[in-house]
């Protein structure tokens, strides 16, 4: 009996050290991760997207005092540039997703454009996050099979910004979320 047991232990040793060890990147899930500006051009929080089956995965993290307490806007945009933060970040152009097709609003019969996001709650104290989902994106450089989704990681990018005020999700042509305040830029890797 013992010249079993070691002649299996001996074949058990022999398949563990020629079997492949496991890619450890092989299940990774695609994750991208970028500075939230504030609106005097500094950091103040990170933003990381990761890509869902159906869409993008935003988790936004603030410093403490980031952004002034309450509700606020969040759109995606048709360009990841933050650079003009003094101009109030106009470089990022409008909404990603706008057409004559739809309308601006998540609670609009005719919308939502695929930049419509849910707004966040900014705290009085301490440092913040929010996790959001957008079924109307792909994080990647081309859209898929649905229309409907837009990438983020185009040719010239997507920002993401935040707004002054909540987002009304209903009036056009942004919800009377007010100036944008802060900027997310997701670009596509050199």
């Amino acid at each position: 009996m013992r010249p079993i047991a070691a002649l299996l232990f001996a074949a058990l040793l022999t398949a563990c050290a020629t079997a492949p060890s496991p890619d450890p990147a092989a299940g990774a899930i695609p994750t991208r991760t970028a500075w939230i500006v504030g609106a005097n051009g500094r950091a103040i929080g990170q933003a990381h997207f990761t890509a869902a089956p159906r869409g993008t995965l935003i988790r936004l993290e603030f410093s403490a005092g980031a952004l002034p307490p309450g509700w606020h806007g969040l759109h995606l945009h048709t360009r990841g540039d933050c650079s003009d933060f003094a101009a109030g970040f106009q470089a990022s152009g409008g909404h990603l997703g706008m057409s004559e097709r739809v309308q601006h609003g998540l609670l609009n019969p005719a919308g939502p454009e695929a930049g419509d996001l849910p707004n966040v709650f900014a705290t009085p104290a301490g440092p913040f996050a929010a996790e959001i989902f957008s079924p109307h994106t792909v994080l990647g450089a081309q859209r898929t099979r649905n229309p409907a989704r837009e990438a983020l990681l185009d040719a010239d990018g997507t920002a993401l910004l935040i707004h002054a005020s909540a987002d009304d999700q209903t009036s056009q042509p942004i919800g009377g979320a007010g100036a944008r305040i802060a900027c997310v830029a997701l670009t596509p890797l050199p």
